[in-house]
């Protein structure tokens, strides 16, 4: 367009007399001519500039034309990519969500709950799902406040990980499908990938069988949920202990009113007892703490034994174990439940509040 729009200036120039034989007229005819304004401020008299001007008229729709397309077919191809799960994300201090089974949509649901109480909250996920199924989810909990995207492919694969911009996560979820044979072994490997490249990012890690926890912690897993360690002890105490399961169900439902909830303790109460602080939410806002927390960086037995296996570290670690000690690192996650009532507040810590 930028060579027509040359030519056409100086070829109106050599056939046109009077206002049009002046460069900047030209260029400024030239211009209202190619995207067919016509505003009429000037016009060709001769025979070869109207010729001209025809020229470039269809030039300029043909041009235009093109132009347009073009820029629709990128948006429109990009569009496509983005739904089938092809597009590379660009995404900032967001969810990674890797893996799918029935209790996502039901975590989804939780999350869009969260997330209109407390702002705007952005998910990457990752799995092998179909386009249709997929675009039905991100249309059914898209929100103002969540915002759902989606890549497709095996989330044990780095450069999977990569397409859904894991270096600039928030955090990680992954999650077993308990409808596929040894897919918590694919659990362990995605975060053992994660856990590699990004050690300080916390990865949440979901399997269906207990004896994948070991080696989850081994692999650094911030926190592991277990499907049976629930579920167990809901059907023992429906039946041993009535009222505690639908009191449990309550402090776990995110739209209950008296939901478990973590709040952040005022800075004036660092250093008071938590008798005290008991006290103030009481007060404020009539809740009732019955705890506190801290997040750390604690380190396991098993940090100081070699990756490679040997008959030293074999024997180091059959004794930790004799002696009754966990080779993997605990819960990054210190909770201190009902506390002495003269326990000092510490910096850094929170509570855990039921409204």
């Amino acid at each position: 367009m930028l060579i027509l729009w040359v030519l056409g200036s100086f070829s109106i120039v050599l056939f046109e007399s009077g206002d049009l034989a002046e460069a900047g007229n030209a260029i400024w005819w030239t211009i209202v001519t190619i995207t067919t304004v016509g505003y009429g401020d000037y016009s060709p008299s001769t025979v070869p500039g109207r010729i001209l001007a025809v020229i470039i008229m269809f030039s300029g729709i043909g041009l235009i034309s093109v132009l347009t397309g073009s820029i629709s077919s990128i948006f429109t191809t990009k569009k496509i990519m983005e739904g089938r799960g092809l597009e590379n994300l660009k995404l900032k201090d967001h969810i990674v969500i890797c893996g799918w089974n029935s209790n996502v949509e039901k975590v989804l649901s939780n999350i869009a709950k969260l997330s209109s109480e407390n702002g705007e909250v952005k998910i990457a996920m990752i799995n092998d799902m179909g386009e249709d199924q997929m675009n039905s989810i991100i249309a059914r909990f898209n929100s103002d406040t969540l915002k759902i995207h989606f890549v497709r492919g095996d989330h044990a694969l780095e450069t999977i990980l990569n397409k859904a911009c894991i270096d600039h996560a928030q955090s990680a979820v992954i999650i077993s499908d308990d409808t596929v044979e040894n897919d918590d072994d694919k659990t362990i490997l995605t975060v053992l990938t994660i856990k590699n490249k990004l050690p300080n990012l916390k990865v949440v890690a979901h399997v269906s069988q207990q004896d994948k926890l070991p080696y989850l912690k081994r692999a650094k897993a911030d926190e592991v949920i277990v499907n049976d360690t629930y579920e167990s002890f809901m059907a023992a105490t429906h039946v041993l202990e009535p009222g505690v399961p639908q009191a449990v169900n309550q402090l776990l439902d995110l739209h209950s009113a008296h939901r478990f909830k973590s709040m952040k303790i005022p800075d004036s109460y660092i250093g008071k007892t938590f008798s005290e602080i008991t006290t103030y939410f009481k007060e404020n806002d009539n809740s009732l703490c019955i705890g506190l927390f801290i997040e750390n960086d604690n380190v396991g037995f098993g940090d100081f034994l070699s990756s490679e296996s040997d008959a030293l570290d074999a024997f180091i670690e059959r004794k930790l174990k004799e002696a009754g000690h966990s080779l993997s690192e605990e819960s990054k996650v210190d909770v201190f439940l009902n506390p002495d009532n003269n326990h000092i507040i510490q910096r850094g810590q929170g509570a855990i509040v039921i409204p």
